[in-house]
């Protein structure tokens, strides 16, 4: 792959980052959402990724965002997720239908025409994407199977802000090095170094082998699960323990056995971010067994947390090295860390 380092300075200096940021989010994708967060003709689900600027209607022959800003006095008009044929503002009860037209302006006194900003949806196999779809064919990439949202409902949306650059989470994200260090119950349920990758212009996927031995000693909350799945699977364990798929700029799309994650990273200048991580799960397996689920989330928290320290490791050194006015880069692992060299190369814009 041919790439170039970011700059260390792109980690801290907001021209450097804004510019950068500019170029990834108009070069990428653009996730707007999932079907399964509004299932019902004229559900709809206010987006904190969009600073609930926007909500995601459900029109029951396709999907949109529109607007969530009164046209009147710029009031915010829903909140968090529900189902209606009609907006009304609180302030003033300017009303709207659900495809965004203005429809009644009481006691206003001149006739007042208008509607929110709408954008249709292009829907991908139940995410929803804003201007087109990732060049990704799950079926040709053995997928299909594991990125499948049938039966599956929006169980939980998690939010986490952290104190360090968007790239630097990214970065650890397409990297499993660092699994053998960092994360002592990961490395027990998954076999880091048995991967498999794959990539393409929009995205790379990693398909992570199970651990050879899910009973050897283990974190509680990896004990908790790995009995779970041992007991779900009775002997027929599969395959992978984790497959994880990237899309650029930021769109993290998550296989593990019963569960589904779709998680998406957001600069805040270049010494913060913010992931959403949304969970989603197969009905009638929750149903029976929602023990399962708080077993599989709480493993996967306390690696997101420990993955927080190895963030926080590679801003202090690029810190100290930007405040010397240094740059500084080392080697990056052709077969560990070759999902950073595959992000790095998307960065890298084209001469």
């Amino acid at each position: 792959m041919a790439f170039q380092y970011p700059p260390v300075k792109s980690y801290f200096d907001a021209a450097s980052c804004d510019a950068e940021v500019k170029f990834a989010f108009e070069k990428g994708l653009r996730y707007a959402g999932h079907t399964l967060m509004v299932p019902e003709k004229f559900s709809y689900f206010t987006l904190p990724h969009l600073h609930e600027r926007y909500v995601l209607f459900n029109q029951g022959d396709g999907y949109d965002i529109v607007s969530n800003v009164c046209l009147h006095r710029q009031a915010k008009l829903l909140e968090g997720a529900g189902r209606t044929r009609n907006i009304i503002c609180k302030l003033h009860c300017w009303g709207y239908d659900n495809q965004g037209t203005l429809r009644g302006t009481p006691q206003f006194g001149e006739k007042q025409t208008g509607a929110l900003k709408k954008e249709s949806l292009v829907n991908w196999h139940g995410l929803l994407f804003r201007d087109r779809a990732p060049d990704m064919d799950l079926e040709a990439l053995g997928l299909s199977s594991y990125i499948n949202f049938d039966d599956y409902f929006f169980a939980d949306l998690e939010t986490a802000r952290y104190n360090f650059n968007w790239k630097t989470f990214i970065e650890i994200y397409l990297e499993n090095y660092h699994v053998f260090s960092m994360h002592p119950g990961l490395k027990q349920y998954v076999k880091a170094d048995d991967l498999e990758w794959e990539f393409g212009n929009d995205f790379s996927v990693q398909k992570v082998g199970l651990g050879q031995d899910l009973l050897k000693a283990t974190t509680p909350h990896y004990r908790h699960f790995q009995d779970a799945l041992a007991e779900r699977f009775a002997g027929n364990l599969p395959r992978y323990g984790a497959i994880w798929c990237f899309i650029y700029p930021n769109i993290m799309i998550e296989w593990y056995p019963e569960v589904l994650v779709v998680s998406t990273v957001y600069p805040d200048g270049p010494r913060h971010c913010t992931n959403h991580v949304e969970f989603y799960y197969p009905k009638a397996f929750h149903a029976k067994s929602p023990e399962y689920f708080t077993a599989e989330k709480n493993a996967y928290m306390e690696t997101a947390e420990e993955d927080e320290v190895a963030c926080t490791l590679l801003e202090k050194g690029r810190e100290a090295l930007y405040l010397s006015g240094e740059e500084e880069f080392g080697p990056v692992d052709s077969f560990l860390e070759a999902g950073v060299a595959g992000f790095y190369e998307f960065l890298t814009p084209a001469e």
